[in-house]
């Protein structure tokens, strides 16, 4: 009987927002991203010239990323079987925070005066974000295990002491034939 009651009581409470979700202000995504694929488990981000992808936050911030190598979200492949936890189930997400990482690291602006708390809470919006404009996808729990893992004293360490991987080609002066890799994935938002 105990067993029965906890399995109900979890079977609730996974389904109840937490208190990190519902205080996580709302935020929203705008324009397009298109992900190139380069080699196993290596992607480019590219911004699309005419409608670039941005996260406007609740402050009135706008994050609009920049060209850059990617690997989606850095969910360990043991968990990419389990509902949730692929490395691109929440791509727009996992490319506003990557791209925080990669301003912190090649200091571009004026994205590179984001902390790493920042950084934590930019991810917490940006997963809500997709969440509330795709309610089929949402997850508290998932929400509440990748905001605790993106906050963690490993991803701290990566924020602190991480490199700089710039495209080695000037992405302003490409052309759509001249970059490499295939054209994988455009996600749009309205």
């Amino acid at each position: 009987m105990y067993l029965l009651r906890l399995l109900v009581l979890s079977a609730v409470l996974a389904g109840c927002a937490s208190e990190r979700y519902l205080s996580t202000p709302e935020s929203k995504f705008s324009g397009a991203l298109d992900v190139r694929w380069i080699g196993n488990d290596y992607f480019l981000f590219l911004p699309n010239k005419d409608d670039p992808f941005t996260l406007l936050r609740a402050n009135g911030q706008a994050v609009r990323p920049g060209p850059m190598y990617t690997d989606g979200g850095s969910i360990p492949r043991f968990l990419w079987g389990v509902e949730g936890y692929s490395p691109w189930g929440y791509a727009p997400a996992y490319i506003v925070h990557d791209w925080l990482f990669e301003v912190r690291h090649c200091g571009y602006e004026p994205d590179n005066k984001y902390t790493f708390d920042d950084s934590v809470a930019v991810m917490a919006e940006s997963l809500k974000a997709v969440m509330e404009h795709s309610p089929e996808v949402r997850s508290y729990f998932v929400f509440d295990s990748v905001v605790s893992a993106v906050s963690s004293p490993i991803a701290k360490r990566l924020w602190e002491n991480g490199s700089c991987q710039q495209p080695p080609f000037d992405i302003k002066a490409a052309t759509r034939g001249d970059l490499p890799g295939e054209l994988l994935m455009t996600i749009r938002f309205k």
